[in-house]
């Protein structure tokens, strides 16, 4: 399944700890807009943006002498990036797939099509609880709760089978038109992997972002400064008070919970789950946010069975506050919420 209506989720999910966000980004001593009122020195350590690309909140926190180019190089990469898997443009990947629909299957590019491939195995190895096909969905629930009608209407142009993938041409098919390829629940990790990645070759003393539930960071807080700690959003505080920290370099983290409103394409609607968020680190984007949906999806039995995988780490918070870790987290994780959380055994 996929994530959907994920438009703020910074604020449901991973938020940087002790970084200050401004509205708009601005260079040294540049106001750009009427409407921003930023007060920095000449030459800032720190340059800060937060904006909305493609429906959805990021924010950056950069230092170092070339943060500003850093940062305006990142924005420009999340535009494209966000681009070109969106399912409302014509020029999409997706927009390219579902042109095909009754006709010739559309041939993508290499690396477009093993995205295309990887979520679409997913899909077979869920047995369909992860399903990229539900752009009709989301598109009924963007407004609000749909009518009963609608989400059946929607249901109709469901279906991850529908879609017909060619690795030897490298080619995507829909069988009839209707069918929407929806890259919701990867599209942001992937997205902050190529940011993080940029920080990791931009002359900068470290970095970090948030985008949609995902986030990332690397180096410090200025030359020979402290590392950077992400607060865990806590499930059971809409104020949005942390349960726990983490220190965490050079990985992409994915978080999933109640506000992420996944949908079950089974029948439709919110997805019904006996987790209250699951967390996923990887060096992989892609794998951190998929296994972020899928893991919380399929409930607290099936996703104790990942704590030991070699690609991605994982923290799960059981609805009565217990938490489980993957081994290597256990000296990077801080719980702060002792009240309300406790580390199971």
């Amino acid at each position: 399944m996929i994530k959907t209506l994920r438009i703020f989720c910074l604020a449901a999910a991973l938020i940087a700890a002790g970084i200050l966000f401004y509205t708009k980004a601005v260079a040294p001593g540049e106001i750009r807009d009427s409407d921003v009122s930023v007060s920095l020195p000449e030459e800032p350590l720190e340059y800060t943006s937060s904006q909305e690309v493609s429906g959805a909140a990021v924010s950056q926190s950069v230092y170092g002498e070339k943060a500003a180019e850093t940062i305006e190089s990142v924005n420009d990469i999340l535009y494209d990036f966000s681009a070109h898997w969106d399912n409302t443009l014509t020029g999409s990947v997706p927009g390219q797939i579902a042109a095909s629909a009754g006709l010739e299957p559309s041939v993508l590019a290499e690396e477009d099509y093993q995205v295309i491939r990887r979520v679409f195995d997913l899909a077979e190895q869920t047995e369909g609880l992860f399903d990229p096909t539900v752009g009709a969905l989301t598109s009924v629930w963007a407004d609000g709760v749909p009518s009963a009608d609608q989400v059946s209407w929607a249901l109709t142009y469901t279906g991850w089978q529908e879609v017909s993938l060619s690795d030897e041409q490298l080619s995507a098919g829909i069988g009839r038109p209707g069918i929407l390829v929806d890259m919701g629940a990867v599209v942001p990790g992937m997205a902050v992997q190529a940011a993080l990645e940029a920080y990791q070759e931009a002359d900068i003393d470290g970095g970090v972002i948030t985008m949609d539930g995902a986030a990332a960071m690397t180096g410090t807080k200025g030359e020979g400064g402290e590392a950077f700690t992400l607060g865990l959003r806590s499930p059971m505080d809409s104020d949005g008070g942390h349960y726990a920290v983490l220190q965490a370099d050079d990985v992409v983290i994915c978080t999933a919970d109640g506000e992420s409103r996944l949908l079950n394409p089974a029948d439709g609607y919110p997805v019904e789950t006996d987790l209250l968020a699951v967390t996923v680190l990887s060096e992989d984007g892609f794998l951190s946010d998929a296994m972020s949906s899928i893991l919380y999806m399929q409930g607290l039995d099936k996703a104790l069975e990942h704590l030991e995988e070699s690609d991605y780490q994982v923290i799960l918070v059981g609805m009565s506050g217990e938490i489980y870790l993957s081994p290597p987290l256990r000296e990077s994780f801080t719980l702060r919420d002792t009240e309300n959380f406790r580390l199971a055994d």
